[in-house]
């Protein structure tokens, strides 16, 4: 083992790590609809790791292939913090997500 492959190594399971501990304390704090928060760490500490292991064992992989790879289950957890806290309501195709029920309609006049 080169001294490169056991700094990406390492650094790779730290980095895994720490981030698979902010999913999971965040994921305590916002209370995710969909899962557990260990559940949602899980699936960051799986595809992270999957990408270190694939940068280690594979030198010629691609790196956007390993990037994809690394940012797949933080991804999937924004996403579902995102529908947690905004709500399963059904979506209206009149009014845009920053518009609240309370704000009174304008017209179109001041576009024309």
């Amino acid at each position: 083992m080169t001294l490169t492959t056991a700094l990406v190594a390492g650094g790779g399971g730290v980095a895994v790590a720490l981030i698979a501990a902010a999913v999971y304390r965040d994921a305590v704090r916002v209370g995710v609809d969909l899962g557990t928060p260990a559940l949602w760490a899980a699936l960051v500490v799986l595809t992270g790791g999957a990408s270190v292991v694939t940068a280690i064992l594979v030198p010629d992989a691609p790196l956007p292939g390993v990037l994809v790879l690394t940012a797949f289950g933080p991804l999937l957890y924004l996403l579902e913090r995102d529908d947690s806290m905004r709500g399963g309501d059904a979506a209206d195709p009149t009014r845009l997500p920053s518009q609240s029920e309370e704000s009174p309609e304008r017209g179109d006049d001041r576009d024309r």
